[in-house]
């Protein structure tokens, strides 16, 4: 006998039960499948040669092969980790490494897992991200460059990743954090409402961010830079882009309020999202800080 799977309801009132289930699972399965993926999808760019005055080094992270370029300095000075934000690459800090680089620092430019040269599939703002920062830690421990201690310096995502990598620990000197989210939460709800206009309390949200929790294996409740800011020992310096609707200042000041200090908020008029560093009295900013901090 043939085996009959499903055989469509010959009543109206069937085939309307059949659409609603059917509506339904779209509505709480699939809408959050795919608004997982956006939140966890990875960014994976074209890749440059490694430039004259750097080396490719490879940070080993939960087993993915992570792609750096170091450049280094004098032993005397803070050993610089510089992280990118979602969807950039290290490409985007060399003038990063140029400033930092000139002041004798040794400096590691770090692709975050799933992004530029980096192994990895899945992208967790700032979560899994942490243990990149701390593999490029480790790395550079083990080449005898961070004898003086780190300076960590992260946008957006990779802002969070680093003020999470610094938390409680003793050998990081200073944290400089250009446009940090509070939390995974709050950011995803606050971006859901300024992209697609969704209320936070839609339940499709909550259950998205499940669902990328356990497609990319993080607690999204882990991912709280306020909390982490709160139990951080180095000096902060806390940047705000003052034209960034992402990460507008409020946002930025939950982290800086929760920090113990010392700590500096600089506010870069007229910067979009991740745009200071395009301003002319930037350096003149981070420097002074690093000056301030007696590093």
């Amino acid at each position: 006998m043939p085996w009959v799977l499903w055989r469509a309801p010959k009543t109206r009132r069937g085939r309307t039960l059949v659409r609603v289930v059917f509506y339904s699972l779209a509505l709480f399965l699939g809408i959050p499948w795919s608004f997982s993926q956006i939140l966890i999808e990875g960014h994976r760019q074209p890749t440059d040669p490694v430039p004259p005055g750097y080396e490719e080094t490879h940070p080993v992270a939960e087993g993915l092969r992570l792609r750096a370029w170091l450049r280094i300095g004098r032993p005397e000075r803070a050993a610089v980790i510089a992280v990118h934000g979602l969807g950039d690459s290290l490409e985007s800090l060399t003038g990063a490494a140029e400033g930092y680089g000139r002041r004798g620092h040794s400096v590691l430019l770090l692709d975050l897992r799933a992004h530029g040269g980096s192994e990895g599939r899945y992208t967790t703002l700032g979560g899994r991200e942490r243990e990149d920062v701390r593999a490029a830690m480790r790395l550079l421990e083990e080449r005898g460059l961070a004898t003086a201690g780190f300076i960590l310096s992260g946008v957006s995502m990779g802002a969070v990743a680093v003020i999470r990598a610094a938390a409680e620990r003793e050998d990081v000197r200073a944290v400089i954090a250009e446009a940090p989210f509070e939390s995974y939460r709050g950011t995803v709800n606050h971006h859901a409402r300024l992209r697609f206009g969704l209320p936070a309390w839609l339940p499709l949200i909550p259950i998205a961010v499940a669902v990328a929790e356990w497609r990319a294996g993080f607690d999204a409740d882990a991912v709280d830079a306020v909390a982490a800011a709160r139990q951080m020992k180095a000096p902060l310096l806390a940047i705000v882009d003052g034209d960034d609707p992402r990460m507008p200042e409020p946002v930025v000041r939950q982290v800086y309020d929760a920090h113990p200090g010392p700590k500096r908020l600089w506010v870069a008029a007229g910067a979009d999202h991740a745009g200071a560093p395009l301003r002319p009295d930037y350096w003149p900013t981070v420097l002074g800080f690093l000056d301030e901090s007696r590093l």
